[in-house]
């Protein structure tokens, strides 16, 4: 029989485990609802189904099912979201499961981060807080490589954590960033200077480690780049966004110097839009580091996310901010520093029991001046009432009332618009997912569609493609929604130059190609346009803007 002293411990571990359950199950409702109705990315879903049906696509990121062309980014994100469909079929909910899956882990990875710096306590309210951001609920349910990106970023912190607190070596740290490179490229080094910085600071500056790491992570963010590069280009699709069929210039020209010309990034970063995405708990955060670091020896966590926090910000507002979701990235550092704080500030409360009353105030009074039209009278009579309770307290448990009051208080307006998420799912913007974003009509076959596929399928035999369009976007309903073998000429932005004229003529003259559709321009500016206005000269017109080239 076990002694008396133990059933307090045995209580409260089954609390924090039960609470944490709680929360990972709220989060896998909120994430998974709908995915069976929720519209894919029209041009990921794509390359998703031509992976999934090509081993060869499937390394390569190949876009159309006959993988002549990549997507414009490293494939890793839609690896498990091509295994996905390769196990259960192609549809919306196998496309989008992966997601839901990797945000459920950010939701207990970072519980077990936040927990091991600062307690259970902090670590479930920090799980709880992203759970309930709104721009992680959105992306969740969404097919967009962030969510992936997040997970492995925070399982890096969880490494570099306990590099530093347990003596034991980075290198993990760095193999978990080399992955998240195969996600999102070189968005995912933007935590190595926090990390580095940190790491020197914190761990009595071990260099040798430090440069042991820094050779980690080149190795494994360079494992897909080499493979391509080794791989002849006759073996392999064409590299999107390229010139020159180098993978290179797609990860760190196209996908890394272009986007530091940016314009707008700060008003595009401070907008209306997108603060209500993750903007609900940067007074916390904000209290959070400054008094962490004065009050605390945990000082590297408080260090360690608040850089976090800040070198993105800096990032996202010098550079291209194209989309909302991006700020996703932010989540596990508003996170954790919301949950850190609000202990400190528990724990402070004797000393110092004007502070929570404080918190309470300036962040119910932040969420009521953010651009929203819910829940303010809720807002303000929840925090009036855990404010008074605080400050008129005479027994512990009105002190804790008053603290859960204005927890809710804190947290009820991004619930509300976290739980949005799930209403008129089916109407959501795949392209760009995020919390109010104006519905999308989905890009499904339409009769038109059907029409066209019929007609070039009966006339292609066994020709390698039914159709060859200018540009991804005309293909990418086909492929996505009826698995047609498109030849997506320009890839993209219909501006690659691929195939070449002697490629493309060299298809239709060997008979592997025969229908090619698309608008004639003049002049015409890029290779697709100029390979279009040659079929339309060289081969008859059978239908509006298709041209029947066999024989040619």
């Amino acid at each position: 029989m076990p002694s008396p002293s133990r059933y307090p411990r045995f209580t409260q571990t089954t609390l924090i485990r039960s609470a944490l359950a709680v929360i990972g199950v709220l989060a896998a409702v909120i994430y998974a609802w709908g995915i069976t109705v929720r519209p894919v990315h029209n041009y990921y879903a794509s390359a998703v189904r031509s992976m999934a049906g090509s081993w060869r696509a499937f390394v390569f990121g190949g876009f159309d099912p006959q993988g002549s062309i990549s997507i414009d980014k490293i494939p890793g994100a839609f690896w498990l979201q091509a295994l996905s469909v390769r196990v259960f079929g192609f549809h919306d909910w196998s496309v989008a499961l992966p997601s839901v899956l990797e945000a459920v882990a950010t939701v207990l990875v970072l519980y077990k981060v936040v927990r091991r710096w600062t307690g259970p306590a902090a670590g479930l309210l920090a799980a709880l807080v992203m759970a309930l951001t709104p721009i992680a609920a959105a992306l969740a349910k969404a097919q967009i490589a962030d969510t992936l990106l997040t997970l492995l970023l925070v399982c890096a912190a969880g490494a570099w954590q306990r590099s530093v607190l347990d003596d034991k070596p980075l290198w993990p740290c760095a193999v978990w960033i080399g992955l998240a490179f195969h996600v999102k490229m070189v968005q995912a080094w933007l935590v190595l200077p926090v990390f580095a910085l940190c790491y020197l600071v914190f761990a009595r500056r071990r260099l040798g480690r430090l440069c042991v790491a820094g050779s980690v992570v080149l190795a494994v963010s360079s494992v897909w780049v080499v493979i391509t590069l080794l791989t002849p280009a006759a073996d392999r699709p064409y590299i999107d966004a390229t010139s020159d069929n180098n993978p290179l210039s797609m990860v760190l020209g196209y996908n890394a110097a272009s986007r530091l010309r940016g314009r707008n990034g700060w008003r595009d970063l401070l907008s209306e839009h997108t603060f209500v995405q993750i903007g609900w708990m940067y007074p916390i955060c904000l209290l959070a580091i400054v008094l962490g670091l004065l009050w605390t020896r945990e000082r590297g966590g408080y260090a360690m996310w608040g850089m976090w926090l800040a070198v993105h910000l800096l990032a996202f507002g010098f550079g291209q901010f194209r989309h909302a979701y991006y700020v996703v990235v932010l989540a596990p550092a508003v996170a954790a520093l919301t949950g850190a704080g609000l202990v400190l500030f528990w724990r402070e409360r004797a000393r110092r029991p004007w502070l929570l009353p404080m918190v309470v105030l300036v962040s119910a009074g932040w969420a009521l001046v953010l651009p929203h039209r819910s829940l303010t009278a809720a807002v303000a009579v929840l925090a009036l009432f855990a404010v008074l309770a605080l400050l008129a307290a005479r027994s512990s448990r009105l002190v804790a009332l008053g603290a859960v009051v204005g927890l809710v208080a804190v947290l009820i307006t991004p619930t509300a618009w976290t739980l949005s998420t799930d209403q008129a799912v089916a109407k959501a913007n795949a392209a760009n997912p995020s919390v109010g974003a104006k519905p999308r009509k989905p890009h499904l076959l339409s009769k038109e569609d059907r029409s066209l596929l019929d007609y070039v399928q009966r006339g292609s035999g066994n020709a390698r493609y039914v159709l060859a369009v200018d540009g991804a976007g005309p293909a990418a309903t086909l492929i996505s929604q009826a698995g047609a073998s498109v030849l997506p000429m320009g890839g993209f932005s219909a501006k690659t130059p691929f195939p070449t004229a002697s490629e493309f003529r060299s298809l239709i003259h060997t008979g592997q190609l025969r229908y090619v559709q698309g608008e004639v321009k003049k002049p015409a500016k890029t290779v697709a346009q100029k390979n279009v206005a040659w079929a339309a000269e060289h081969c008859p017109q059978v239908r509006p803007h298709l041209y029947d080239c066999a024989g040619k």
